[in-house]
């Protein structure tokens, strides 16, 4: 019997969380613990690892509800560790999206600015034709890291959040997989974000004018504490797909 729930994932996860939707999540499917591991700005790497690494720690069977995020996000360790943390403690490490966390008061000294703009240009420039290679590579560890969980006795459900960039890719024979995953919620060909915003469950206001622009309406946060109509639709989801047997 499942006795805790996780969710993972980058900043719509911990503003999910800090609106307690993890904790009426795991009331609705009656889990009388509820945690969170998300991370804001984080990449996909991140939650599965952080994920996997919970899952080894723990002697308690869990439900991880992971919202993936940007494929195109990365990450690299050129962080120091906080006070009072070290090698041998960390459950972090050094591991950090330059791009989108904001860490730099903790990059490494040889770690600059301009380090950062030519890594962004790099990892672009890498990415331009090698999308579909990096969503395939996605779903491979996706699968395995499911796998892994549900052998030792953990169970878990994945969903995309924001990012529409791959979408067109998923009819390719490549990403087959994908559609024979039933703890991958439609194949992940269903973005929560979108889904929310279809539903006018409201934006969490005043933070969307930074310096990449304007952040389109359809990829806002949504209002932490709104999150009763996501919330009954993972439980649908859940109960229909049996993911908790």
């Amino acid at each position: 019997m499942i006795e805790r729930l996780v969710v993972n994932g980058c900043s719509y996860a911990e503003l999910y969380a800090r609106g307690r939707g993890h904790n009426d999540l795991a009331q609705r499917l009656e889990i009388p613990n509820a945690e969170s591991l998300a991370q804001s700005g984080c990449n996909n790497s991140r939650i599965l690892r952080t994920t996997i690494k919970d899952s080894y720690a723990t002697t308690v069977p869990t439900l991880y509800v992971l919202g993936m995020t940007f494929v195109s996000r990365y990450e690299i360790p050129i962080l120091t560790y906080p006070a009072g943390d070290s090698a041998e403690t960390s459950f972090e490490g050094r591991w950090t999206n330059p791009q989108n966390q904001m860490y730099s008061n903790r990059w490494e000294s040889y770690w600059t600015v301009k380090d950062t703009d030519n890594y962004v240009k790099m990892k672009d420039k890498a990415n331009l034709f090698g999308f579909l290679d990096l969503v395939e590579d996605l779903m491979y560890r996706m699968s395995s890291t499911a796998n892994d969980l549900r052998s030792r006795g953990h169970r878990v459900l994945m969903y995309q959040q924001a990012d529409v960039g791959y979408q067109g890719l998923l009819h390719t024979p490549r990403l087959a997989l994908f559609k024979t995953m039933p703890w991958v919620v439609n194949g992940f060909n269903w973005n929560a974000i979108q889904w929310q915003h279809d539903h006018n469950v409201p934006v969490n206001p005043g933070e969307y004018d930074g310096p990449y622009g304007v952040t389109p309406e359809n990829m806002r946060h949504r209002k932490p504490g709104e999150h009763h109509l996501l919330n009954k639709f993972l439980t649908n989801y859940i109960d229909c797909c049996k993911i908790l047997e």
